[in-house]
């Protein structure tokens, strides 16, 4: 118990220290505060991350106020990503959603300076949230998973995968300011953006995610689906009911190992937890996409029913299958003739 307890610790501080390192870079004066792009004067930096700045912003003429994400210099020298970059976020500006940042308005490729226009948000990402509250009770978790996972329902409609489904772009937004826990709404943030890289992000080739909330075939360069999104929503469900991250380590790459070669350790050992929990997240973080479930809404459904220890048979026999054929906190094994 003592070795586990440590081990957890050790897992939140390596993840506290990103996202502090995070914070520290992400506000202040940018080198184009004051100046106007696209009918937005620029105010202050509010978030910074590998793919560019974002800026807190009001439109001249409207008074309206914006977030305007302007590109890094380094990312504007591939033509061929950029383009892709603006057809994703037009794209994702096409989702009539709620739990979806709204995109108010992009520039053309060539603009001199590239941007975004997406609505201003006032509240706290999930990231933050995390770090000050450690877990999160299961009825907020499953409020979570339902707003995000409509969101994710929504972009699965259209065809689009996040790919970069983790706490820093999950946030809770409230109209007025104030943190209220049952009058705001969980937003995505980034779609579109993660098609190319941010913050810890990685890209290589059709490699994007960041590691600790990558699903296996992210990790291993394979095709990714609306489940890879799934798969790491149920990562950040683990996480905010466990009070620890699923898959840890030193460095990148350690992380992506662990993430496709091993599970995690099992929930209710972590926590307390109902029983008929272990069973769920089996399914939800199988290694194998197709074992996964199939929608946000079933998993959604699914964590509710076993929070309450009323998961179908069905259900249970199924996650207790895969547990079988893949222990908790195990490495590789085979998952052959697991699917019923």
């Amino acid at each position: 118990l003592a070795v586990r307890e440590l081990a957890g610790r050790e897992a939140l501080l390596s993840e506290a220290r990103m996202d502090l390192e995070r914070v520290l870079r992400a506000r202040g004066l940018g080198r184009y505060t004051g100046e106007t792009v696209g009918g937005y004067e620029l105010g202050q930096i509010i978030g910074r991350g590998g793919m560019g700045e974002v800026y807190e912003a009001v439109h001249l003429d409207t008074e309206s106020s914006a977030a305007v994400k302007l590109l890094h210099p380094q990312v504007l020298e591939d033509p061929v990503s950029v383009k892709r970059f603006f057809r994703e976020c037009r794209s994702a500006s096409s989702l009539d959603e709620p739990h979806v940042v709204r995109v108010f308005e992009t520039s053309q490729p060539e603009a001199q300076i590239p941007f975004i226009a997406m609505e201003r948000l006032f509240g706290e990402d999930l990231s933050d949230m995390l770090r000050q509250r450690g877990r999160l009770p299961m009825r907020e978790v499953l409020r979570l998973v339902r707003e995000v996972g409509s969101g994710l329902d929504a972009a699965r409609r259209v065809g689009i995968v996040h790919r970069d489904i983790k706490p820093r772009n999950l946030f809770y937004s409230e109209k007025s300011g104030e943190l209220k826990r049952r009058s705001g709404i969980w937003k995505i943030l980034d779609f579109g953006v993660s098609k190319l890289a941010g913050d810890v992000t990685m890209t290589r080739q059709n490699l994007v995610g960041t590691p600790s909330y990558m699903a296996p075939e992210q990790a291993s360069g394979e095709e990714v689906t609306h489940r890879t999104d799934l798969f790491s929503l149920a990562v950040i469900a683990y996480r905010a009911l466990t009070g620890r991250p699923a898959f840890t380590g030193d460095n990148a790459m350690v992380i992506m190992y662990r993430v496709v070669n091993e599970m995690p350790p099992q929930p209710t050992v972590v926590a307390r937890l109902a029983p008929q929990l272990d069973d769920v997240f089996a399914i939800a973080l199988a290694k194998d996409p197709w074992e996964r479930f199939d929608s946000a809404s079933e998993l959604a459904d699914a964590l509710e029913k076993a929070g309450k220890g009323r998961l179908p048979k069905a259900l249970r026999g199924r996650g207790r299958r895969l547990i079988r054929a893949w222990p908790w906190g195990a490495a590789r094994a085979t998952t052959e003739g697991v699917r019923a």
